[in-house]
């Protein structure tokens, strides 16, 4: 067997689920110090039954639970499972493989499991038991045990060597046959104090059951007298109830004759009070649509003055749209005289170019007047080369004029033509964005709407969880203040109950200091459970035996009486379970009280108690008969003859012989003990109740407190989402009436560019005309110059007036020419104002067009307004009529019921004048009645008392028994065999058989002593059995232990020697163990002046020394070569490896010698703080000092 893997999750450092498989050979643990390595060799002690917190490293069991971190909490469980390799069958259980499983929680609770099947902590440590793993075996030693080896005393020493020597289960064993032992002779003491209790009862069990035959023969001649003359008395009160039943028949007859005609005229009434009842109805209807005609009434008024406003609205929008439109029209006046005005002008300019263009003909025709000598015709050539040379002058400037004209009116061409498309675009991608913005407004709408929807359902919602907060919030602190009052109530009565308050003196010493006495089981009063109905009953019927206080038996009342006169703490009164005998009340006895009225039961039965005191109950409470009130109490006391007691609910007491006891409780039952704990166990059960409620009320006020603010969240997010739709939409709006503005803008623009680019158009036209002209001109004018040019070279020098003349008309046509290019200038900047004109004019007339469109509409909803008043006005008197025709009806309705009403009431004063006489006739009934019932109280009391004193009906005692003929003799005759009765006092009837059993008892309890004795002796020889067994595998073991030791331990130091020396040879069973060593070099010295060292390579021997003689399936080595140097730690490393064939090793350790020496090498590390995690680990991830380096985890 080895083991095979080890599950941990949440012990100690391991928060996170932990596994680690074994190889059946060595497995070293390494890691830094504070890793958490130790915790899987504590987990596997845990596991395997340690019981003690100080044992693993802590001070309370709650503490091997993963505590929490920095960054984790705490967890609430600890589990950790070994499985175990059993396919050798090491361990008694029939599977290959074996699971052990704890889990403890901090609250307290274990559970253990073996392969998943629940079980005890005991069913795993018996399961280990003499195996070599148990939690105390040599199978797990850490560095502290090491210690605890050599410091502990040479007894305590031994318990390695009996766990190796495999006889716990032997002394186990013997430990059971001595508890069975004492338990024998405890038995046997108590069946002897018995049998002398038994003989002491025989005596007087004899003398009863005489008087009780006595008393069986007179009380069956009482039976046959009494009962014979009850059947006369019967008969007697039977005539007496027939005789007053008939009386009763008859009268019964005549008030019903009575009752039928109350009935009839209760009936006539009935229908009077429907048909007015119905007539009510009718006009509370009638009144409701009255009510509801003037609703309407009022509501059509309404909306015909909101009509009439309307109107009103309607006139004063029209005026003002007439006002506008003058205001339009005035606009479209003016733009029309001002175009006139302009055509005028240009009409004007036009005139005065012509006159200028007529006075430059003339002045032409001047210059001619010159040609008329050579000298004058080359005077006249010359200036007609010069009014060439001018007017080409003019054509060129002419021609640059239109130029410069045309590349203006080009450039301005180009600006508008770029204004253009660039306004195109602008339109488009302002049409594009309308659609968009449009689309997104719709949008946006559409989700505000949605929004406020949610909004206000969200709201509702949130108020309605708001309401039922304020609802519940107070509950949850009336609750709270509740269960504080109730906790206070409860831990004041658990604080009285825990100090005894209320008991006597004596008693309250006794029960408080139970645990020092032996056999103390508890005061009468807190051992009984009483209901709450029966509490004054039952605390009367035990009066100060509620304080007595119930021990095992006679030797501890001694020894608690002892107890008292050395504290002289006070008296009380023991009730030895031993000898306190149960009571109980003969069967007839129970048989006529059971059958008076009012007859409850028997004391003992109406409380509850634990079995163990059943006899103590029925000793106090077993003959005491409990009844409903005193007249009951006195009734019973009477048929039983006085023998017993009997007690009221009231607390009243009928005592055995007849005297009374009653009366009032100055305190009443505050005080009482059974009230105490009756009202603890009301309280425990009302605080249990009320928290259980304030968990549920405090759950459910969180669960509102949530939902409130969830709903509070969700609208502060629908309202800040509200509010941002709110502000896109406006400013979408706000867009979208921007890009209207611009489009109307650009559509103004785009009119003008067309304008301009239509002029312009002609302005092209006319410049390509007149450029052609002028050019055809220059060509012509450049022609003739050159020709007068050739004719001025051939003539001879001219007149020099002449010349002067030519040059001053000349001079004169050049101006007037100029003059004319002005004219033409200012003609073309009045056609350009006269366009401009035109479009205004254009733009007025459109806007009167509108206005007289809305003129028109506001004219038809006015002559709507007018035709819908007609209407409101006409259902207005409709209603009017509708109205003043119901209020008639229902005056009428309501005079009807009246009369209906007072015929009402005459019939109401008949039906009350009738029961008057029904009542009377009631009451006459009433006492014929009582005399009746009284007739035939008598009969029930005397057929009461012969069922329940003798259980005979009438019928069977008038069959059995002869009924008397004289009744006054024989009531004197059932007195006096009373008397005889009663004389013989208390009659045990049950002493007869009473007497049987007790013999029949001591004969049996005689032999159960003999068999006790047998069982004694026969302990005695097995506990002497085992003894020899322990001695026997003891001392074998033994041997072999210190033979070996002496061969391992000069191996281990190279020399030297050691001895395991028995302190007490003679005593094996006793002895402790010493151990004597001698290092090499050394003188034999004591264990505790070895060196640390020493004592650790001495311990190992020992261990290696135990594993020789006693293989274990695995060992667990938690740092016990820590204080030893290089050159043992890899002797001891040797070691592993010799013995790893039989046992498998796990060592926690941090030396490299041992780490050499292992197989398999697991890493413990706390990457995350204070949570310890597993890593495989190679050689070269060991630093010098045996360390795991970080950096390579």
């Amino acid at each position: 067997m080895y083991l095979k893997r080890i599950e941990i999750a949440g012990f100690k450092s391991f928060a996170d689920k932990t596994v680690i498989d074994f190889e059946n050979s060595v497995t070293a643990v390494v890691g830094p110090n504070g890793s958490g390595k130790s915790n899987i060799t504590e987990a596997i002690r845990w596991v395997l039954g340690e019981q003690s917190a100080k044992s693993l490293r802590g001070g309370k069991m709650p503490d091997i639970i993963f505590a929490g971190s920095d960054t984790r909490k705490q967890l609430n469980i600890a589990e950790v499972t070994v499985i175990l390799d059993n396919s050798d069958h090491y361990l008694p259980l029939e599977y290959n493989e074996i699971s052990v499983t704890r889990r403890y929680r901090r609250t307290g609770e274990s559970e253990f499991f073996i392969n998943k099947q629940s079980c005890r902590l005991k069913d795993i440590q018996e399961l280990f038991l003499d195996s070599g793993l148990g939690k105390e075996s040599f199978s797990i030693i850490s560095q502290g045990k090491v210690e605890a080896i050599f410091s502990s005393k040479p007894e305590d020493r031994r318990g390695i060597f009996e766990e190796a020597a495999g006889v716990l289960k032997y002394k186990q064993r013997k430990k059971k046959a001595e508890q069975k032992l004492f338990e024998t002779e405890d038995n046997l003491s108590r069946v002897q104090d018995i049998i002398h209790e038994l003989e002491e009862q025989l005596t007087p069990l004899a003398a009863q059951s005489e008087a009780a035959k006595e008393f069986l023969r007179l009380k069956e001649t009482l039976t046959q007298t009494d009962v014979s003359l009850m059947v006369a008395e019967i008969k007697t009160a039977k005539k007496d109830w027939d005789n007053k039943q008939a009386q009763l028949a008859k009268f019964n007859l005549e008030l019903g004759k009575l009752s039928e005609s109350i009935q009839e005229q209760e009936s006539i009434l009935a229908k009077q009070r429907k048909e007015n009842a119905q007539a009510d109805r009718l006009i509370e209807k009638n009144q409701q649509v009255l009510l509801d005609l003037s609703e309407k009434l009022k509501q059509t008024e309404g909306q015909k003055d909101v009509l009439q406003e309307r109107t009103k609205h309607t006139q004063k929008s029209s005026q003002e749209y007439q006002t506008s439109l003058a205001e339009a029209q005035k606009k479209v006046k003016h733009f029309e005289k001002l175009q006139e005005s302009l055509m005028k002008a240009a009409a004007e300019k036009e005139t005065e170019i012509q006159k200028a263009e007529a006075n430059l003909i003339k002045t032409q025709q001047e210059l001619e007047k010159y040609q008329k000598s050579t000298k004058e015709l080359l005077a006249e050539l010359r200036d007609q080369y010069v009014d060439l040379m001018q007017e080409q002058a003019a054509v060129g400037n002419e021609l640059k004029y239109l130029e410069r004209q045309y590349i203006q009116e080009t450039a301005k061409s180009k600006q508008t033509l770029a204004k253009q498309s660039e306004v195109e675009a602008s339109v488009d991608r302002l049409i594009l964005q309308k659609e968009e913005l449009t689309q997104k407004q719709a949008q946006l709408k559409s989700s505000l709407t949605e929004t406020k929807e949610k909004l206000e359902m969200i709201q509702q919602n949130g108020k309605k969880f708001q309401e039922a907060l304020a609802k519940e919030q107070p509950k949850m602190y009336q609750l709270m203040n509740q269960v504080q009052q109730l906790r206070a109530r409860k831990k004041s009565l658990q604080e009285i109950q825990e100090n005894y308050f209320g008991f006597y003196q004596g008693v309250r010493l006794v029960l408080q200091h139970k645990q020092q006495l032996s056999g103390i089981v508890g005061a009468v009063a807190e051992l009984i459970d009483v209901p709450a109905d029966f509490t004054l009953a039952i605390e009367t019927a035990l009066g100060g035996a509620a304080q007595h206080v119930i021990v095992e038996n006679e030797k501890d009342a001694r020894q608690a009486i002892t107890y008292l006169k050395q504290q002289r703490g006070g008296r009380a009164t023991f009730l030895p379970l031993t000898t306190i005998k149960p009571r109980q009340l003969p069967a007839h006895i129970l048989t006529q009280a059971a059958a008076v009225e009012g007859f409850i039961g028997i004391a003992s039965e109406q409380v509850s108690y634990p079995d163990q005191i059943q006899t103590v109950v029925q000793n106090l409470l077993g003959t005491i008969l409990l009844a409903k009130d005193l007249t009951s109490a006195n009734a019973i006391a009477q048929t039983i003859r006085y023998q017993y007691r009997v007690v009221s609910l009231e607390g009243d007491v009928m005592n055995a012989g007849g005297s009374m006891t009653g009366g009032a409780n100055k305190r009443g039952n505050q005080g009482s003990l059974f009230v105490q704990n009756q009202e603890l166990k009301q309280l425990t059960s009302e605080f249990e109740e009320a928290d259980k409620q304030l968990q549920a009320q405090e759950k459910k006020v969180q669960e509102l407190q949530q939902e409130t603010a969830r709903l509070a969240e969700e609208q502060e997010v629908l309202r800040t989402r509200g509010e941002q739709l709110r502000f896109e939409e406006q400013e979408a709006t706000n867009q979208l009436q921007n890009i209207i503005n611009e489009l109307e803008r650009f559509e103004k623009e785009k009119q003008i560019s067309t304008f301009e680019t239509r002029e312009l158009q002609q302005f092209i036209e006319d410049y390509e005309k007149q450029t052609n002209e002028l050019k055809d001109k220059q060509t012509d004018l450049e022609s003739q110059r050159q020709k007068i040019d050739e004719e001025i070279k051939s003539l001879s020098q001219e007149s020099d007036q002449m010349e002067a003349r030519r040059a001053q008309v000349q001079s004169q046509k050049a101006q007037e020419q100029a003059d004319l290019a002005v004219l033409k200038e200012q003609f073309n900047h009045l056609q350009i104002q006269l366009r401009g004109a035109r479009v205004q004019k254009a733009e007025a007339t459109e806007r009167q067009e509108a206005i007289e469109k809305q003129l028109a509409t506001l004219t038809a909803d006015f002559s709507d307004h007018e035709v819908t008043e007609e209407s409101l006005e006409k259902q207005i008197n409709e209603l009017s009529a509708q109205r003043e025709t119901l209020k008639a009806e229902l005056a009428k309705a309501k005079e009807q019921r009246d009369r209906r009403q007072k015929e009402i009431d005459k019939l109401e004063a008949v039906l009350a004048e009738r029961n008057r006489e029904q009542k009377a006739r009631l009451s006459e009934q009433s006492k014929l009645e009582v005399q009746k019932d009284r007739a035939e109280m008598i009969l029930d009391n005397h057929l009461t008392y012969l069922q329940s004193e003798y259980q005979l009906t009438f019928e069977k005692a008038s069959q059995d028994y002869q009924e008397t003929t004289d009744i006054e003799d024989s009531r004197t005759k059932v007195s006096s065999l009373k008397e005889q009765i009663e004389k013989l006092g208390p009659v045990n009837l049950n002493s007869i058989e009473q007497y049987e059993q007790v013999s029949e008892r001591h004969t049996f309890l005689a032999t159960q002593r003999d068999d006790l004795l047998a069982a004694k002796n026969q302990l005695f020889e097995t506990m002497d059995e085992m003894d020899d067994e322990v001695r026997t595998r003891f001392k074998e073991v033994f041997e072999a232990i210190r033979q070996e030791f002496k061969i391992v331990f000069p191996n281990m130091f190279g020399g030297g020697k050691a001895e395991l020396v028995l302190t007490e040879p003679t005593d094996l069973l006793k002895t402790g163990i010493e151990i004597e060593v001698q290092p090499p070099g050394k003188k034999l010295q004591s264990l505790s002046l070895l060196s640390g060292g020493e004592r650790a390579l001495t311990a190992i021997a020992l261990l290696f020394s135990i594993i020789r003689v006693c293989p274990v399936p695995f060992c667990i080595l938690d740092e016990v070569e820590a204080a030893l140097d290089e050159a043992n730690v890899k002797r001891f490393g040797r070691y592993l490896s010799d013995f790893q064939d039989d046992t498998q090793f796990i060592v926690v350790t941090h030396r490299k010698g041992t780490m050499v020496a292992a197989d398999v090498l697991y890493g413990v590390t706390m990457q995350e703080s204070g949570v310890s995690k597993i890593v495989s680990v190679r050689m070269e991830d060991i630093n010098e000092e045996a360390k795991i380096n970080e950096t390579k985890v």
